[in-house]
């Protein structure tokens, strides 16, 4: 695997544009074989407080999470130490929600639809961890030691070839410049819009039984299912054989 006018890679030997595909159709194929799914959602946010929302905004919503929750991979620092290391993805999650952010704010969206969004947010930027609360006062601290490598590889740019992610955002209506941030001072202003959204839906007095909290895992859930579905497929690995069985019969009609 050469950097030099090769694709994006979302692992070794497996093109994020690949991944992303999969991930989509994996998802299309889930929301099918689970119809109850979207209205147990649906179910689930009216309960808390939220105004009926509809099933097909819910489905769009994570049809757009699993598509895109990688999609921070495509910075070249990931890709070069791809290629150095042979992987090392550290905090691309939270480029992934820039992302999606940025993509919400460019979208033409209901309250109830922006209240849909801070939900698939926490749910990208927990698919591979749990900050929970800490979300917001991690990213806010400028002098952390995660928000300095953040800016850092902001600083190094997108990977070459990069726009052959367009294929399967085009499908969404996006260009690469809908997803990605233009500079270091757009990726902080968003990155703080983030950071305070966060932390006014988590405060204790907005949602006293941390209900709101646990609902991301409802978006959650059908990402890292497809995700890891498709990994295995494509990486193998027998570590994780049983979870992937229990992970499958979601996939069944």
């Amino acid at each position: 695997m050469g950097m030099k006018n090769a694709l994006p890679y979302a692992y070794k030997d497996h093109p994020l544009i690949d991944h992303m595909k999969a991930c989509l159709e994996l998802i299309e194929q889930f929301t099918i074989n689970n119809p109850s799914y979207l209205n147990i959602v649906s179910v689930r946010l009216l309960k808390s407080g939220l105004n009926k929302v509809d099933q097909k905004s819910i489905e769009n919503m994570l049809k757009l999470g699993a598509t895109i929750h990688d999609i921070g991979k495509a910075y070249k620092y990931y890709q070069e130490k791809l290629e150095k290391h042979g992987g090392g993805f550290e905090y691309h999650e939270v480029f992934s929600t820039v992302s999606c952010y940025k993509i919400l704010l460019s979208s033409d969206f209901s309250l109830e639809d922006q209240k849909l969004g801070v939900l698939l947010l926490m749910a990208i930027l927990n698919h591979h961890q749990a900050f929970r609360e800490d979300i917001p006062l991690i990213l806010m601290d400028v002098n952390s030691f995660i928000r300095k490598r953040l800016i850092h590889i902001v600083r190094k740019g997108l990977c070459d070839n990069v726009s052959s992610l367009e294929s399967v955002l085009s499908v969404f209506g996006l260009t690469i410049r809908d997803v990605f941030v233009n500079d270091q001072q757009e990726f902080q202003r968003l990155l703080n819009n983030i950071a305070s959204m966060l932390r006014f839906y988590l405060k204790k007095k907005f949602d006293e039984n941390r209900r709101w909290l646990k609902l991301y895992t409802l978006f959650m859930l059908p990402i890292v299912l497809v995700d890891n579905l498709d990994a295995h497929e494509r990486r193998g690995g027998v570590s994780s054989f049983l979870l992937i069985n229990e992970f499958k019969k979601f996939m069944e009609v």
